[in-house]
């Protein structure tokens, strides 16, 4: 997905949420449906997610100077990781309704809940068609809120349909405990890959170990240590590594060996360090 179109993806998806978000909080109230409610707050979430995430995709794109030499890439880990905090804070105020509404369900309008729940249902889904498919974790988190919507919605409709079919008043805030469990689980991912990342671990997609013994059967290369494996803030991989050989006269042809080795793991920034003695280092990488 290029900049652009994903630029204007997220600028027609945060557009079309906020005008439904209106409608289906007008819907829900006049509906005293908590699960329409509950969806129409985790719209207005994402309205917020995705204004976030262009925001942090206009800071990623300023370019990189002496004093941050990385660039600005990171800010969009960071407004996926609040994306995801966003998300456990709009599952524990569903809860809360939730709970009070379960002692005293009040009369809700059925048929009202089901049209505006089909028509939000609708609307994430094309939201989600267009934020599909791309790997940027900013982009993934407002996925994320979008698709925690989607279910949302579907839990009104079934709520809308129970009560219209059978005057049982408890399926909505009983379903809006499930929307809230499934919120809760989004916000975790998004927390825990955005923390692993923001602390430089290595990408779970790939295996570190593996990755050494490749590089260790390259022919001239006598061991490999004090290895480090991240993502860069542009969302590329990058390798450090001291390479141990059997003579340095042999590195001009090594080199590009290695190289080409870390290209097929899809690493295409690496620096590696020849040694041809022995020495004493402590390596600081456990279990590799």
């Amino acid at each position: 997905m290029s900049h652009d179109h994903h630029h204007h993806s997220l600028n027609a998806a945060f557009w079309l949420t906020a005008a439904f978000a209106v409608v289906e909080l007008v819907g829900g109230w006049m509906a005293h449906s908590l699960a329409l409610l509950a969806d129409a707050g985790h719209m207005v979430s994402d309205v917020a997610a995705l204004g976030l995430a262009m925001f942090a995709g206009r800071i990623a794109m300023r370019p990189a100077h002496t004093q941050m030499t990385y660039g600005y890439g990171r800010a969009k880990v960071l407004a996926a990781q609040l994306n995801g905090l966003m998300l456990w804070f709009l599952s524990g105020w569903i809860v809360w309704e939730a709970a009070g509404r379960l002692a005293n369900p009040p009369a809700c309008q059925g048929k009202m809940v089901l049209w505006i729940a089909a028509i939000g249902l609708m609307i994430n889904l094309i939201i989600m068609r267009w934020l599909h498919g791309s790997h940027d974790i900013n982009s993934r988190a407002a996925y994320w809120h979008v698709l925690g919507d989607a279910l949302g919605s579907v839990a009104a409709m079934i709520a809308g349909g129970v009560i219209l079919l059978t005057g049982w008043m408890p399926i909505d805030p009983l379903l809006s405990f499930l929307v809230a469990g499934i919120l809760a689980w989004g916000g975790w991912r998004l927390v825990r890959e955005t923390t692993l990342e923001l602390m430089m671990a290595v990408p779970q997609e790939l295996d570190l170990h593996a990755i050494k013994q490749a590089m260790q059967a390259v022919d001239g290369v006598s061991s490999v240590h004090h290895i480090h494996l991240w993502r860069l803030p542009a969302g590329t991989l990058a390798l450090s590594a001291h390479i141990r050989v059997a003579d340095m006269h042999d590195w001009s042809a090594l080199l590009p060996a290695l190289l080409a080795t870390l290209k097929q793991q899809d690493i295409k920034h690496a620096t590696l360090q020849p040694e041809v003695e022995c020495h004493d280092f402590a390596s600081i990488e456990p279990g590799v």
